[in-house]
């Protein structure tokens, strides 16, 4: 079971990450683990949650792919 602290230090990880990448940078569910520290089911949810939102697409590889946001 994952502890608070752990969780928060892990997201926070991960949301560097994510805000560090540019359109067309892609990320995949095992590099996210690896930098972020969260478990896979967790880091999935994440790069899904963007893509619903529009801010990813993901790749025929299963990369999650930065989008371009119009202003």
């Amino acid at each position: 079971m994952w502890g608070s602290h752990a969780l928060d230090a892990g997201l926070d990880k991960l949301q560097d990450l994510l805000l560090a990448m540019g359109e067309g940078d892609e990320v995949s569910v095992p590099h996210a683990m690896q930098i972020s520290g969260l478990p896979a089911g967790q880091c999935k949810a994440v790069l899904e949650a963007l893509t619903r939102v529009g801010l990813m697409v993901r790749s025929e590889d299963d990369a999650y792919v930065r989008r371009h946001l119009a202003s």
